[in-house]
């Protein structure tokens, strides 16, 4: 009787074990992956995506059912600014002792990493210094056409001013002064900017230019510092190098490598293929989340749209949510994007309708912006290389020596 009447009860108990794992494993939460928000044009207020992105992020740490997925902390790389400069008196020190191969090498180093933080420069004084120092190296190496390359850009990228190594040698102050004529005497060239999203404003020199797309003329040939900062906030730039008599292309899209960059690139270009949902799939995995996040920012008559996709890890398209009304600061963002992380927590990688590939992410955006052309924002001005000092004659007599004063 006592091993019938415990039959029951064993059952109710490894009932009760089912139920509550069965339980716990509906109750576990979703892990979500918010991917960066990018805006298609550059009349979009600034950093608009990077803040819609943060706010959804926070609204899903706080809903019940969803986890967020968030990249692991690493160490900061090397300040790239720091190397440069450490590496530029590397060369002063290697040329002074005649270490002509090591001190290009070292320039070499310096002009690298220059290149990475050239949008962060104040001004281009310090990267023109670094060319004209490669210029006077590779002049006592022989390599005269490469050097006279390197003064070019560091004429250019700095007009007017007189690199400070032509005040050390009568000689490099010739050479200085003969490559700047030289160069006046060039046909110019012309650079055409063009920018993943549209209607990004750019400066050449840190003289202002019009919006993207632009084509810039009568460029002089060398090489010559650009900047532009993108919706998002991030700053981006480089050195561009112009021909005489033929046009370059600079391409300002957001910066990065791997997946989000290719993401990032086809979002801010209001596209959506299948490489950018491939790019979407693997910053997923990365952060090993079970679905990702993530869509446009767009411009509108009464304030901003939020076109926002989930994807799955298994699923060819992504599925689209209903599109979100903003305004322009964002003020009302709360309620919408709480509502927003409510219904992920609910239906997760099912939520919206599903998509056909390649789609347009923000729809009926306003149209393509005209390309425009300006001229070269710099004055050509006279360099006016520094010649020896020579002491004035006098004009005069000089004076009689003074009696000294005598008190009373």
């Amino acid at each position: 009787m006592a091993h019938i009447s415990s039959f029951p009860m064993r059952t109710v108990l490894l009932l009760g074990l089912l139920l509550g794992t069965s339980s716990g494993a509906q109750q576990a939460p979703r892990r979500v992956a918010v991917l960066p928000f990018q805006a298609i044009s550059g009349d979009v207020p600034g950093r608009a995506g990077p803040r819609v992105t943060q706010r959804l992020a926070t609204e899903v740490r706080g809903v019940e059912g969803l986890e967020l997925a968030e990249p692991s902390a690493t160490e900061p790389p090397p300040d790239p600014l720091t190397q440069a400069r450490a590496a530029v008196k590397e060369a002063e020190a290697r040329r002074q002792k005649r270490d002509f191969a090591g001190a290009d090498a070292s320039i070499g180093q310096a002009l690298d990493a220059y290149a990475t933080v050239a949008m962060s420069l104040p001004n281009g004084n310090e990267l023109a210094d670094a060319y004209s120092l490669r210029a006077a190296i590779r002049y006592s190496q022989g390599r005269d056409e490469e050097a006279a390359r390197a003064l070019t850009f560091a004429l250019t990228l700095v007009p007017g001013r007189v690199p400070p190594l032509a005040s050390t040698s009568a000689l490099f102050a010739r050479t200085v002064e003969r490559t700047h004529t030289a160069l006046r005497e060039q046909p110019r060239g012309t650079v055409r900017f063009v920018s993943v999203p549209p209607g990004v404003p750019v400066t050449l020199e840190g003289q202002p230019v019009e919006n993207t797309p632009v084509r810039v003329v009568d460029v002089p040939p060398g090489g010559h510092l650009w900047r532009a900062v993108l919706p998002s906030g991030e700053s981006v730039g480089g050195i561009v190098e112009t021909v005489s008599g033929k046009e370059v292309e600079v391409k300002v899209q957001p910066t990065g490598e791997g997946s989000e960059a290719t993401l990032a690139a086809a979002l801010a270009g209001n596209r959506l293929d299948s490489a950018a949902v491939d790019a979407a799939k693997a910053a997923g995995q990365t952060l090993r989340a079970e679905f990702v996040v993530f869509g446009t920012v767009s411009r509108t008559s009464t304030g901003l749209a939020l076109d926002v996709f989930v994807l799955a890890p298994d699923a060819k398209a992504p599925r689209r949510l209903p599109r979100i009304a903003l305004d322009t600061d964002l003020l009302d963002a709360g309620p919408p994007l709480r509502e927003l992380a409510s219904t992920l927590a609910a239906r997760g990688s099912q939520a919206g309708d599903p998509v056909t590939l390649p789609a347009t992410p923000s729809p009926g955006a306003g149209p393509a912006a005209r390309p425009s052309q300006v001229k070269y924002p710099v004055e050509d001005k006279p360099l006016n290389v520094p010649k020896p000092v020579v002491a004035p004659t006098p004009d005069r007599a000089p004076l009689a020596p003074r009696k000294p004063l005598i008190r009373p």
